[in-house]
């Protein structure tokens, strides 16, 4: 089900064709559930409407949510009102609207227990492998450190134009910064780990510990080691810096760029919101 949310998000962001993804986002989770594990008909059939209860759910409950911050951070910008805390403060936003998602898939832990035991494992097996071309990418990363470093560079460069329409001079100069500060560490990989091994313990029980996957859905981060929360902090801290450093560098042409791609999306919002009435 966390599928979901992801694919959600994704599909908001995407562009043009964000509007039809959101529309059809339950089949496209559908889809992708099938390389984690086979399910039966009647299973296929109880997610299939565990899914279009989630989407709807989503579309009614949190989409207006969604609207509202980007509207309140879009007259900031306009107005030139935006503060540093703003940036600390839309994140914890992002961070609840999550939350708010984990709670509601509470009520849909119970389908791990309809699946065989050999489907438990199948999906183990699956995620297990995802975890793992995540270690293979990471080092090759880790071979070639400069041009992973570039590579991000040119990520970060490819979101801002994105945004922005363009990339000045003292804008790749800062990005850069931003890269080189970026503490560099393995910890998301161990924790994803951890929490994959805590998930097969309660999920292969006979019956699965539901207070326990219950657990690893609300409060996974649990699992994160002091180092990985001490990483975490100061990877955001870099973020925030250059969040702000980068805002304040935009000319009054990518500051107008910014607001129309925001009332784009205040405008595709309330065309979902609309249509899941």
């Amino acid at each position: 089900m966390k599928k979901l949310l992801c694919c959600l998000t994704v599909l908001l962001l995407t562009g043009c064709s964000a509007q039809l993804g959101y529309r059809y986002a339950d089949t496209l989770v559908e889809w992708q559930l099938d390389d984690y594990v086979e399910l039966t008909d009647d299973q296929q059939q109880r997610v299939s409407v565990t899914i279009d209860e989630l989407h709807l759910w989503h579309a009614q409950q949190e989409l207006p949510k969604y609207r509202t911050a980007l509207a309140e951070l879009r007259e900031k910008i306009a107005a030139k009102q935006l503060q540093y805390d703003d940036i600390d403060r839309t994140e914890n936003q992002l961070w609840q609207f999550w939350a708010n998602v984990q709670n509601r898939l509470l009520d849909e832990v119970a389908l791990l227990q309809d699946l065989s035991m050999a489907q438990r494992r199948e999906l183990l097996n699956n995620l297990q492998d995802k975890i793992d071309e995540q270690r293979e990418e990471q080092a090759e990363d880790n071979d070639s450190p400069i041009l992973a470093q570039i590579d991000r560079v040119n990520r970060r460069e490819e979101r801002l134009k994105e945004w922005t329409g363009d990339v000045t001079d003292e804008q790749q100069v800062l990005i850069r910064k931003w890269v080189r500060e970026r503490p560099e560490g393995e910890f998301w990989l161990d924790y994803r780990q951890r929490w994959h091994d805590a998930f097969a313990d309660a999920l292969l029980q006979q019956p699965p510990d539901m207070a326990a996957l219950q657990a690893l859905i609300t409060e996974p981060r649990a699992l994160r080691s002091a180092e990985h929360k001490a990483y975490t902090e100061q990877r955001t801290a870099v973020r925030h810096k250059y969040l702000w450093l980068l805002y304040e560098s935009l000319t009054d042409a990518q500051r107008q760029k910014l607001l129309e791609q925001a009332d784009e999306y205040l405008q595709l919002l309330d065309e979902l919101i609309a249509d899941f009435k």
